[in-house]
């Protein structure tokens, strides 16, 4: 067993463990039955709307009856968090004391530090942080701020240089300290400078031309009007005198200037630089910065010039991520010689990589003399499971291999740790509906497990329908070969009702959200696409108009049996729109139909092994191969035979277009 603390023995390691997990067991609570819970959930949302409803002495008992809760804390939390005026420094500790280890204390107490800091409670405030401090700026702010109104001047202004100078606005509660220490005639010239340009290396632009007060001296002004001047001609930065600046300054400077000329000619850009970095010896991480984004903006559009001007920005192939994308070129072209050449200069480990021994193994079988089985070709690969293992088992005629290891969690251990304190408020949070903070509770203990029980507590989440948190208990512990916590079945009737409906394969619209959002139903991404499926609110509107289904808003995209009706029906869609290509139809998925289309135009002749990997985009080029051997793995786990692609799509790899015999799926 491997123990979080290096350096114990096995058995003083074993017995922290053991007293660390008796800290963290719940009471009572622990022999409650599903009954018991079910009421006492139906009590605490009651609770909770009478706090709401500002009853509260009936909310006061209804709190007293739930002390066997699991979840009684948050009943506390949610008084002192609507009523601080009734709390004291004395209460808040109590909840400390009551309530840890679990992340309610420190929320409680982020209530509280506010509350203070609203009614101008300086005194307290610093009792309350001192006791209980957070890291947090707005607090350490609020922190200065009440030792400034206390007469600690001198020590609250210690801090003011590090907190100011960063390369973003800081919170309006840091406002008070700053201006005190302007009031002594700070920032001085060199400190408004250096603020400067790490705004302009963070392109905070805004803060930089605010910055612009606080730099008097005439050398320091020069600098400003240097990057003005670069600002309206990019161009310019040739012609530039970098020596007037510090390290930090010339590389928030060059980095600025490349990356605006990159947005209008990138062959012209790749040449500047070389011109620039030749001029001024540029070294160092900032340099590699610059060469790898110049270099992967060639070859990510397949620039014509692309090989010709990245072999002279990384020579002697210092970069793997750009070797790579090098090799991708050479695909595109179908320049084998080159591709195994290019493969050769990867680092040995990325060599081993599934991709590389199958494109080695193609370009080795393109160059022979004489055909070569692809079983001889690809070796131990066709043992792999992954895209590139899927794709050599199939084309050699083996059976697919799932290497599944021996599950990480049985029925005694998941009740051991189901009856840890935290687990079982994360539990009952979880069935509230309350995910993050089901998450944080989830955490809080997950944190302090030795390594066996980390992986045990997937199959934990599993065994409560939590299929997010198990799949991210694999990620975090890396098991990665215990796969039904990797691949829980979730909504299998759902997506196997409509997928039959729309006509396409009844496992990929589950291996879509399966990539998509790691099937939580409540997922939501940056770009705001929602639910198991990630569908936008206008192509899900679009969609449901289309195909006749009941949508009455973006809140349905939280509903799995709507997300889904929704997501098949437009992968249907996709697979209609690209003949019936999975792969092309997974891609649009993605990315849009509008880039795929675009994509085919330009590389669409390629064999289609070929046209994946040329994708431009990393998370699309990922997204595909994920997707496509999630489908063998669902099917295998249950008990199906599966295959990667169809007969028409394997018609159309590498091998078989140029080896003159097709070789079938099993």
């Amino acid at each position: 067993m491997t123990h979080l603390w290096t350096g114990l023995s096995r058995r003083t390691a074993s017995a922290i463990t053991a007293l660390i997990l008796t800290l963290f067991m719940t009471s009572p609570a622990s022999a409650l039955t599903e009954a018991t819970y079910k009421d006492q959930r139906k009590q605490f949302q009651q609770a909770l709307k009478l706090l709401q409803q500002k009853k509260l002495t009936r909310f006061e008992k209804k709190q007293a009856a739930l002390k066997s809760y699991p979840l009684h804390g948050y009943l506390e939390m949610a008084f002192l968090s609507k009523y601080p005026e009734k709390a004291s420094q004395a209460r808040i500790n109590r909840f400390y004391k009551a309530n840890s280890p679990s992340p309610l204390p420190a929320r409680v107490n982020r209530r509280w530090l506010d509350y203070l800091a609203r009614k101008n409670h300086w005194r307290s405030y610093l009792t309350a942080y001192r006791q209980h401090p957070d890291r947090a700026v707005v607090y350490q702010c609020h922190q200065k701020t009440a030792l400034l109104k206390t007469g600690r001047r001198a020590e609250a202004l210690k801090s003011a240089p590090s907190l100011w100078m960063v390369g973003h606005s800081q919170p309006d509660a840091c406002d008070p300290l700053f201006k005190a220490w302007m009031a002594e005639k700070k920032p001085r010239s060199e400190q408004g400078l250096k603020r400067y340009w790490l705004a302009i290396g963070q392109n905070n632009l805004g803060l930089a031309k605010y910055l612009e007060r606080y730099i008097t001296k005439a050398p320091h002004k020069k600098q400003v009007t240097l990057f003005k001047k670069i600002q309206k001609a990019p161009n310019k930065i040739l012609s530039s005198d970098p020596k007037q600046l510090s390290p930090q300054a010339h590389s928030a400077l060059y980095s600025y200037a490349f990356k605006r000329l990159l947005r209008k000619n990138r062959q012209k850009t790749a040449e500047t630089w070389l011109q620039y970095r030749a001029r001024h010896s540029l070294q160092g991480k900032q340099r590699s910065v610059i060469d790898q984004l110049i270099s992967r903006r060639l070859a990510a559009n397949y620039d014509p010039k692309a090989e010709a001007l990245i072999s002279k920005i990384d020579h002697d192939y210092s970069y793997p991520d750009i070797t790579e994308w090098r090799i991708r070129n050479a695909l595109k072209e179908q320049d084998w010689k080159g591709v195994a050449r290019l493969i050769g200069k990867l680092p040995e480990e990325s060599q081993k990589k599934d991709q590389w021994v199958y494109w080695k193994g193609v370009a080795y079988s393109q160059t022979a003399k004489s055909g070569i089985k692809p079983a001889t070709l690809f070796g131990d690969l066709t043992k792999e499971r992954s895209f590139y293992g899927f794709l050599a088992a199939e084309l050699s005629e083996t059976p697919f291999q799932l290497n599944q290891a021996k599950a990480a969690g049985n029925t005694t251990s998941i009740k051991r740790l189901s009856k840890i304190a935290g687990f079982a408020r994360a539990h009952e949070l979880y069935r509230l509906n309350r995910k993050i903070e089901a998450n944080r509770e989830w955490r809080t203990v997950w944190n302090k497990l030795n390594e066996d029980d980390k992986k045990a507590a997937g199959h934990l989440a599993l065994s409560w329908g939590w299929h997010h948190r198990a799949i991210f208990n694999v990620v975090r512990t890396r098991h990665w070969d215990d796969l039904a916590p990797r691949f829980p079945r979730a909504h299998e009737k759902l997506f196997r009702k409509h997928a039959i409906k729309n006509r396409i394969d009844r496992t990929w619209p589950l291996a879509v959200a399966r990539q998509e959002s790691a099937l939580s139903p409540t997922a939501r991404s940056h770009a705001g696409a929602r639910g198991l499926m990630q569908l936008m609110p206008k192509t899900a509107k679009r969609t449901a108009r289309k195909h006749k289904v009941r949508y009455r808003g973006v809140a349905d995209l939280s509903r799995p049996e709507v997300n889904i009706a929704l997501g098949t029906a437009y992968l249907g869609e996709m697979l209609n729109k690209f003949g019936q290509n999975r792969a092309y139809a997974t891609a649009a998925y993605n990315a849009g139909p509008a880039r795929v289309s675009r994509w085919l135009k330009d590389r669409g002749d390629l064999p289609l092994d070929i046209w994946i990997e040329t994708i431009p985009f990393n998370e699309t080029r990922r997204y595909v191969q994920n997707v496509l051997a999630f489908r063998v793995i669902y099917d295998r786990m249950a008990g199906k035979k599966g295959n990667l692609l169809t007969n028409e799509e394997v018609d159309s790899l590498v091998i078989n277009q140029t080896q003159g015999t097709t070789l079938r799926p099993l």
